[in-house]
């Protein structure tokens, strides 16, 4: 709300004398006083000015300065006032206008729309200092500051306050009404909107609340009446535009369609497409389409669809069906998959729906998006739909379009239905023969009769299908199947009724499932559906710790401990009977964040709590692993000897023993450590803690020279590793190379290395461990393994492979240059031609990353003319070549080998070509052309989601660049919601292009 800058009773604060035309300062004063109280502002601020000059009196100083400033603000320049006022209020801390003026300088704020800095201002003010006049300002700009800032319960209040006000009163009401208005309580803004004067400010806009009242009431006779009156009287007011479209939507909703639309075009015409109403565009919007002027139909429908309601959707609707009627099945088909999506009007998303069915069939394509899940959706949502038969028929179709011969199959089978009761018993006796199958241990059988049952539930018991579902996937869960175990969970939760009491069983197989998988985020949003999913019976507090507990584990090996932590409480709390795990774990946590105290403390809490747990040597284990951490290593002894004492067989306990050892030994415990290793190697001979303690034990006794009683305590022992040194290199490293090829696993060659640095074999055992690495995504690992095998046995076969490993590493963490210089070295050295091309290949796609575009077709042919070079590989040097070409200003050769190579896009660099084809032709203006050929690798359904993305965001360039607005904006809305991926540079092409 906007109101006038108006300046009351504080120019009476200046008093006149009957000297008024003195020529001195004191006849100045009384002339600037009296202009300023006839409004003469600018006089009355010259003749302050030259009374200012004129040797006055403090007490004349005083009202000069007090009358500047208020004529000052007065004038408008409230900048400038505030300055005066604030030096006034500094100079005359004690006059009976300090108040005035504080009022004054609050009003500063005031005008400049600071209300909150205003409103701080006046409500420092003591409400019984000022007189009447002044109480009355005061108490209105509260109340309009409160208003301003939402406070409206006070705003209320204080205009209120002001119903007898001889200033106030009218604006009050008028106030008092407009926030009524904005709380929808209708009757009370339209009584006091009725009683204020509407002839004068600000009720002169009342007129405009009560026609909105109208209209929001559905009164539209009157609110056309009204309208139609403020049209006339007021053809140029601010809020004419507002009521033409109160005018034309009144008209409207009383079926005057043609009277409605005058009215809406003329509102048009006066406010822009953007900013005009959503329902005024509808309206026009139908009409167009209606009239079959469809480009204008999508114009004006367009800017609804951003309102998420009915007639949001349904303008969806009309856009679909104005490009299906013009062919544009692309468009169509995402208007009206976003149409069947809005849940507003049933109708509406069953019509949208089989049109959209219509439109998938004939060709329409939406980014990433499923037909066959859509379908099956439409029919479950709408199983005695019209339209259901038909799109069974499509669903089939759907179904064989995704290459999903199975789901065709049932789709089939529920078409061509036999007896009813056949069918029935059909679908209850495969369903127990699974069940018997599955209880003894027939897995493979049991699923392959519940699928048959399953196939059978459209025509028969849906109930028992969707149990079915569940029961299949426990079976693919036993025989290790996990994707196919996730989905028939999620179809069972999909399908069966939301009273079912297995949807948690479901939800929690679901959860493992994704676990099994290692999908940890995953697995992580089903665990809490599990919990939201809480019900009463008895399992459901172990079920909901468990869930908890795999939570944490989720977050754990995502190394989020704190998180990882709280879960791990609530575990706890929801079933403390089963606390150790979580416990233990929560406490692990807190020694993972470096709270080694609160580790301590908590897995005391753990053993003495549940001193019966599995865990407990490990507890004691991770207990003294925290001390040493806080350097209370003699404390660390102690819980040590408690650990091998009570559970010497276990392997913490013998780690216990080893880990004593070394403790001892940084203390300087010499003796202590030697007995404790001879401890392990006499108990437990043929362990791999009896190796480590004989080797360390030998290492001592050697440099204390007493190498001898090594050789002397090893021999007295049966079954004590006494081989020699070459023998253990040799056994070593054999034992752990096939550790390693049979499982990955790569503990034993750590080992190996630990134990043999400069082994027979540690420079293949380094090769093994950076290539594990690599393999495990743990890249820095992996280049401090090559990097240690290139630099310590530069001249051994396996540095050539830590050569290919530390300059791929360098080159995917940004180090261009010194991977460059990897590569190179290998180049130079390599003995073999699957080096050589490693080299090769390392030097191109360094150089296509430095833009060293001359390097790339070089390597790129020496590649090419090796007959060794692989299928795979050629792709990617032909791609690179052509690239380079491009990038040379060889376009034309650059066009032929993309082409050539956009043919196979189940190939990652023939659906590159194919992208970087299109954006060439479309950067040289060459539209048709680039459309066909982004148009190819869209249909070919190329795996390779990433280059699909950037082919849908070339479409939406072409289609905008072609003046297809809506098109190119559903294309990259509808990529926003579908696309799987989560590269950040997809997601920010979509979302620049959109702000547009």
């Amino acid at each position: 709300m906007k109101r006038k800058l108006t300046i009351i009773s504080l120019a009476a604060a200046l008093t006149l004398s009957a000297e008024i035309n003195s020529p001195f300062a004191d006849g100045c004063l009384q002339r600037g006083i009296v202009l300023l109280r006839n409004d003469f502002t600018q006089g009355a601020i010259d003749q302050f000015d030259i009374a200012q000059h004129s040797s006055p009196t403090p007490t004349q100083d005083a009202d000069i300065a007090w009358g500047k400033a208020i004529a000052t603000l007065r004038e408008g320049n409230i900048d400038s006032a505030r300055g005066l006022l604030q030096k006034y209020i500094k100079a005359y801390p004690a006059t009976f206008q300090t108040l005035k003026a504080r009022i004054a300088l609050a009003d500063c704020d005031f005008y400049q729309e600071r209300y909150r800095e205003a409103l701080s201002a006046y409500n420092a003010i003591s409400p019984s200092a000022p007189d009447l006049a002044l109480a009355d300002d005061l108490i209105y700009r509260t109340a309009y500051c409160d208003m301003m800032l939402g406070n409206t319960s006070k705003a209320l209040a204080g205009f209120a306050a002001l119903t007898s006000s001889p200033v106030y009163a009218n604006a009050s009401r008028f106030y008092q009404g407009y926030i009524y208005y904005t709380q929808g309580e209708y009757a009370e803004a339209r009584h006091l909107f009725d009683t204020v004067d509407h002839y004068s400010s600000p009720g002169d806009q009342a007129p405009y609340f009560l026609t909105q009242i109208a209209f929001h009431e559905a009164n539209y006779d009157q609110a056309l009446a009204m309208a139609q009156r403020a049209i006339s009287e007021s053809p140029h007011s601010p809020y004419a535009p507002e009521m033409l479209r109160i005018a034309g939507e009144s008209s409207y909703q009383t079926g005057d369609t043609p009277e409605a639309i005058g009215y809406l075009q003329r509102y048009l015409d006066t406010t822009s497409i953007d900013k005009a109403e959503p329902s005024a565009l509808y309206i026009l919007g139908i009409n167009a389409y209606q009239q079959g002027e469809l480009d204008r139909a999508v114009k004006l429908l367009t800017p609804v669809t951003e309102q998420p309601d009915a007639i949001g959707q349904s303008a969806y609707l009309y856009i679909g069906q104005a490009f299906l009627q013009q062919g544009n099945m692309d468009a169509a088909i995402m208007a009206l998959e976003k149409a069947y999506r809005l849940d507003y009007d049933p109708s509406v998303r069953e019509t949208a729906f089989y049109n959209y069915a219509v439109t998938r069939m004939e060709g329409g394509r939406t980014p990433f998006g499923s037909s066959v899940a859509l379908m099956e959706d439409f029919l479950r949502t709408y199983p005695n739909s019209r339209f259901a038969p038909q799109v069974q028929e499509y669903l089939v179709t759907g179904y064989i379009t995704d290459n999903n011969y199975d789901q065709a199959l049932a789709s089939i089978n529920a078409i061509s239905r036999p007896t009813p009761a056949i069918i029935a018993a059909k679908q209850r006796v495969l369903y127990i023969l699974g069940s018997r199958d599955l209880a003894n241990n027939r897995t493979a059988q049991a699923l392959e009769r519940f699928r048959e049952s399953k196939a059978l539930a459209p025509q028969a018991d849906k109930n028992m299908g969707a149990e079915t579902e569940l029961w299949i996937g426990d079976c693919l869960y036993r025989l290790g199947r996990y994707p196919d175990a996730a989905t028939a969970f999620s179809t069972y939760l999909r399908t069966a009724p939301k009273s079912s009491p297995n949807r948690t069983i479901a939800l929690y197989d679901l959860a493992y499932t994704r676990f099994a998988q290692r999908r940890y985020n995953e697995a992580l949003a089903d665990f809490k559906k599990v919990i939201d999913a809480s019900g009463q019976s008895s399992a459901e507090p172990r079920i909901t710790a468990d869930a908890y507990c795999r939570i944490a584990d989720c977050q754990y090996y995502s190394s989020d401990f704190n998180a990882a932590a709280a879960n791990y409480d609530r575990a706890l709390s929801a079933n403390p009977a089963t606390g150790d795990y979580p416990l233990f774990q929560k406490a692990v946590m807190r020694g993972l964040s470096g709270a080694h105290a609160e580790k301590i403390d908590m897995l005391d809490q753990m053993m003495q709590t549940y001193p019966t747990s599995g865990l407990m040597a490990s507890a004691l284990l991770e207990k003294a692993e925290s001390l040493l951490a806080l350097n209370r290593s003699d404390e660390a002894l102690g819980v040590y000897s408690r650990l091998v004492a009570k559970y010497p067989a276990t392997s913490q306990g013998r780690n216990g023993y080893l880990q004593m050892a070394i403790t001892q030994m940084s203390l300087g415990h010499t003796s202590d450590a030697i007995a404790t290793y001879k401890k392990v190697i006499s108990s437990y001979p043929t362990s791999d803690e009896a190796r480590v303690a004989s080797d360390d034990l030998k290492r001592i006794l050697a440099d204390e020279g007493r190498l001898d009683q090594y050789t002397a305590f090893i021999a007295s022992v049966p079954d004590a590793p006494r081989l020699d040194t070459t023998e253990i290199d040799q056994l070593t490293f054999q034992s752990a190379e096939k550790s390693y090829l049979a499982s990955g696993a790569t503990d034993r060659l750590k080992d190996y290395i630990d134990r043999f640095p400069s082994g027979q074999h540690t420079p293949q055992a380094l090769n093994y461990l950076a290539t594990a690495s690599l393999e495990s995504g743990n890249h820095s690992e992996a280049l401090t393994y090559a990097t240690t095998l290139v630099s310590r046995f530069p001249h051994s076969e396996a540095s050539e492979e830590g050569l290919a490993i530390k300059g791929e590493i360098e080159l995917e963490s940004g180090d261009a240059e010194q991977s460059l210089a990897t590569f190179r070295t290998l180049e130079s050295c390599a003995s073999g031609a699957r080096n050589i091309q490693a080299a090769r290949l390392g030097i191109m796609r360094v150089s296509r990353d430095l833009s060293h575009h001359a390097d790339v077709i070089a390597a790129a042919d020496a590649l090419l003319s090796s007959s060794a070079l692989s299928t795979d590989r050629r792709t990617e040097v032909l791609y690179s070549r052509a690239y380079a070409l491009a990038q040379q200003g060889n376009t034309a050769q650059a066009a032929a080998e993309w082409e050539k190579l956009a043919s196979d896009t189940d190939d990652l660099y023939g659906a590159m070509s194919a992208f970087h084809l299109a954006q060439q032709q479309f950067d040289k203006g060459n539209i048709k052309q680039a459309r066909r050929t982004v148009n190819a690798l869209i249909d070919s359904n190329t795996p390779h989601q990433y280059w699909l993305a950037r082919g849908y965001i070339l479409l939406s360039d072409i289609s905008r660049s072609q003046g297809n607005t809506f098109e190119a904006d559903e294309y990259l809305k509808s990529l926003r919601e579908n696309y799987p991926g989560s590269e950040a540079d997809i997601f920010r092409m979509i979302e620049t292009r959109l702000q547009k």
